[in-house]
């Protein structure tokens, strides 16, 4: 994406960027305070910034942009402001003035908290100045990496910040920038940027000459790219959130959270599945906005997550925490809690289990439960077992 089209992008504030912005701004503020009570410095990156806000095309209102977002979420608590230092880089100098005015005006309206700090600069040398300052020993950072296209998602600067201790990654995946870059004659730099390693950039680019079919050629590049996480960045677990396109059946991109800790893999994906919804309305791992797709995708919400719940009950009752904490935190496991209690529930309803009481003996049926605005509930410490059969 050319430099104009970057500073389009900030004419307008779309769903997908608001639904973007709310996954980061709720994700920011367990992350703050869970990382924060082993340390007394904390760090939040924004790689590429942009202006810091965003105008709505159709009304002319002013929405603020993820650095506004994130400082006001720093300031609004007393331990976050006095933790948590910002950093807000972004390479386009027309873009650039804005942000640095904005972000200054907020400091000095805010002298409580950490003065946040800007540079124009690209997202690798901004991050290489914050490393050297630090002896290659950052504080916990959280890095969000959004750029508008492709170019300049440096690999190796996202790996040297997660590197450091308690740091994780929100990053913007341009899907359809790389579905282009890997459709040209030859080898892209920028994949090769993007990947890490030209090795395994060149197996991508020829493994996609190998099929013309657009799904299997996504399902190909973003494997390749949390294939690279896992092995050449040493994360164990990601999240892919799949965004479709607002005007086509099609993938526009995946907002990929980075982690090496349970309990972030876990929170993330109960926020993000809250926040997006599929065709049929339902918490999922996508945001559909064009409409039905003919998309084969990654992980199925409701692929065989009764069945496999079924086969675990073969052996006598089992507890609901199994599933909600056990289960959630396995790193190929894209399902969040709330999928969970989903799945329960549908099979209590079709009685195909019943739930237990947290003495593990004594039914306790739907209707006998709380019912909040009369909703289905299942809380942790309760068990369930196979229908007709009797605990153990």
């Amino acid at each position: 994406m050319g430099r104009d089209n970057d500073r389009e992008h900030f004419d307008d504030y779309r769903a997908q960027t608001q639904v973007k912005h709310e996954i980061l701004a709720t994700y920011l503020t367990p992350y703050f305070r869970i990382v924060g009570t082993a340390n007394k410095d904390l760090q939040y990156v924004d790689g590429f910034a942009g202006r810091g806000t965003y105008t709505k095309a159709d009304t002319g209102e002013v929405f603020d942009g993820s650095p506004l977002r994130a400082l006001k979420l720093i300031a609004s608590n007393d331990t976050f402001s006095k933790k948590v230092s910002a950093v807000f880089i972004e390479v386009d100098p027309i873009l650039y003035l804005p942000l640095q005015k904005a972000v200054v005006d907020f400091g000095k309206a805010n002298p409580h908290i950490r003065q946040p700090n800007t540079d124009c600069c690209t997202f690798a040398d901004g991050v290489k100045k914050l490393l050297k300052q630090s002896n290659g020993n950052l504080p916990p950072t959280f890095l969000f990496v959004d750029p508008c296209g492709v170019s300049g998602t440096s690999f190796e600067t996202i790996k040297a910040v997660m590197a450091c201790k308690s740091s994780e990654a929100f990053i913007f995946f341009n899907i359809d920038g790389v579905r282009r870059i890997a459709g040209l004659d030859k080898l892209s730099d920028v994949l090769v940027e993007l990947l890490g390693s030209r090795q395994r950039a060149e197996e991508l680019f020829s493994a996609l000459q190998t099929t013309d079919e657009a799904d299997k050629r996504e399902l190909l590049i973003l494997e390749c790219y949390r294939l690279a996480l896992r092995k050449d960045m040493r994360v164990e677990f990601s999240i892919p959130f799949r965004v479709e396109s607002e005007e086509k059946q099609k993938t526009s991109h995946y907002l990929i959270h980075a982690t090496n800790h349970k309990l972030g893999f876990k929170i993330m994906k109960d926020i993000m599945w809250k926040r997006g919804h599929s065709e049929e309305g339902e918490g999922a791992l996508q945001f559909v906005q064009a409409g039905r797709t003919d998309y084969v995708a990654l992980f199925d919400p409701h692929f065989d997550v009764k069945r496999e719940i079924l086969n675990a009950l073969v052996t006598g009752p089992r507890c609901v925490d199994l599933f909600f904490n056990d289960w959630v935190v396995r790193p190929t496991d894209l399902l969040s809690q709330s999928a969970y209690k989903q799945a329960l529930l549908h099979l209590e309803a079709s009685g195909e289990i019943e739930v237990l009481d947290k003495d593990k003996s004594t039914p306790k049926p739907m209707m006998s439960r709380r019912r909040p605005k009369g909703k289905s509930t299942l809380g942790e410490g309760y068990y369930v077992r196979l229908t007709g059969k009797p605990s153990v």
